[in-house]
């Protein structure tokens, strides 16, 4: 019986540890969204009913348009697709 429950323990924390530790590409898609994005709106924005964004590619030219627009970020092609990967994941879910 003890060797069950330290089979069980051990493989309650190895997933725990497991789900602790975050897709890199969203972690630095979500610091790159809080330092930018966050500046003009909040998180409502993409849960509203009536919001515009309806596919991954209206996902990709909003992140775009706001990029060279209100945001004025300078980011990298992969940079720009992991804030576009951290936004899909997160709320869009296309």
């Amino acid at each position: 019986m003890k060797k069950i429950i330290a089979i069980l323990s051990l493989t309650l924390a190895s997933s725990s540890l497991a789900f602790a530790k975050q897709d890199p590409v969203l972690a630095h898609g979500k610091k790159l969204h809080n330092e930018r994005c966050t500046k003009c709106h909040t998180d409502e924005v993409y849960t509203r009913k009536d919001r515009q964004v309806k596919t991954l590619r209206a996902l990709s030219n909003q992140v775009n348009n706001c990029m060279k627009g209100a945001a004025k970020a300078q980011w990298t092609p992969s940079e720009t697709n992991s804030v576009i990967e951290y936004l899909n994941t997160n709320y869009y879910k296309f």
